[in-house]
């Protein structure tokens, strides 16, 4: 799945932060492509905004993200 470019400050958590976001994407009953998009731009957005946990992005961030998404 291709990922969206984003200028990342730490990539530290990223893996975390992307496996957190795709088990919730799934439990809630996304279609895998949907879940793997989801965790994908939360990862990227924690990238973006640094390091810490206080730099994963809410769920409102991550819909507003994938709302200007073209994949």
């Amino acid at each position: 799945v291709a990922a969206q470019a984003v200028e990342a400050l730490d990539t530290n958590g990223a893996g975390d932060v992307f496996h957190g976001a795709y088990a919730l994407a799934v439990a809630e009953g996304m279609r895998a492509l949907d879940s793997i998009r989801f965790a994908s731009v939360a990862a990227a957005l924690k990238c973006r905004s640094g390091s810490g946990w206080e730099a994963a992005p809410g769920r409102a961030a991550v819909n507003a993200f994938l709302e200007g998404c073209t994949w």
